[in-house]
């Protein structure tokens, strides 16, 4: 596989564009609780993850020579095709490892809620490292954010805890997925999205594969809920959110596309108590409504000026 330089935008893309591929984003990205819970009934997490990413990266590849879209590269960069690996490994390996590792005993809807709270890593190293701009708006909207997240786990400590050696997990994962988001802003502006998304799904597969061999013994109950998770995860969840996360990096930059995390909670919700039947106590509903109004601030126009690249 080679490797391509990306071809700079014409235009940074408008906000009412960005706002619709970021929630687009956020929904299939909280399905993929869902479709874990129930790809975990057949297999364990790292080998169902494992697999995932194997066969995501198998079907990108065949998708490119169905289309006729060779990936060709006039140079290649070091430094952007570390920075994609590092990303991957730190959001498919790490990130969703620990996650799905967490939420065998932290129930699909908490868990994102709890990954909601990347966007309050990201977005102020984001303006430090990346200098990307970020003004009042940016700051009030995370504040709004972090306000509502933290009075939804409040809610959960009293209505329904949750298992501390899950969230913890988590939680360190959803560290990881912050800095992930960094790197793949590096990786953008070298490399175009399909490039990035072959470094980075076989690469985290075969790295999960002996840990999943080591820990679960790569043992899987081949019924309608081990495929039906695997697949709509590896084609729909894996190859459509990382390029539509390398999308709204580009066009938006690293913090706005780390801030549609905090959408997480109203599809996790909604979809774990639709699909999974998960009780959604009444604290929840409300905390949405600030992170919701957080997430607008957020996207404000202003906000977005100057930032697609």
């Amino acid at each position: 596989m080679s490797l391509a330089k990306s071809s700079p935008s014409s235009a940074p893309a408008s906000a009412v564009r960005i706002a619709m591929v970021g929630t687009i984003f956020s929904f299939v990205w909280s399905s993929a609780f869902i479709a874990g819970k129930v790809g975990m009934t057949s297999t364990g997490p790292l080998t169902l993850l494992s697999l995932r990413f194997l066969l995501a990266g198998l079907l990108l590849a065949v998708l490119g020579r169905i289309l006729a879209a060779p990936i060709t590269a006039p140079r290649f960069n070091r430094t952007a095709v570390l920075a994609a690996l590092a990303a991957g490994l730190l959001t498919n390996a790490v990130y969703l490892g620990l996650t799905y590792t967490g939420m065998r005993t932290v129930p699909a809807g908490l868990t994102a809620i709890l990954v909601s709270t990347s966007p309050l890593l990201a977005s102020p190293f984001a303006a430090l490292w990346l200098k990307e701009p970020f003004g009042w708006r940016g700051a009030l909207g995370l504040a709004a954010g972090f306000a509502g997240v933290v009075w939804i786990m409040g809610g959960r400590a009293t209505s329904a805890p949750a298992d501390m050696t899950g969230v913890m997990l988590i939680l360190i994962g959803t560290v990881a997925l912050a800095a992930s988001t960094l790197l793949n802003r590096r990786a953008v502006t070298h490399l175009d999205p399909r490039s990035i998304a072959m470094i980075q799904l076989p690469v985290s597969g075969l790295a999960l594969l002996p840990l999943a061999w080591w820990r679960e013994g790569l043992a899987i109950r081949p019924d309608m809920a081990f495929f039906g998770s695997l697949f709509y995860q590896a084609a729909v969840v894996s190859i459509g959110t990382t390029l539509m996360l390398l999308w709204l990096v580009r066009h938006g930059g690293a913090a706005r596309a780390s801030g549609f995390h905090l959408l997480n909670p109203a599809f996790g919700t909604l979809l774990a108590a639709t699909i999974l039947g998960e009780a959604v106590p009444a604290s929840d509903l409300l905390g949405v409504v600030p992170i919701v109004a957080g997430l607008a601030l957020v996207l404000w126009p202003g906000q977005l000026k100057n930032a697609g690249s």
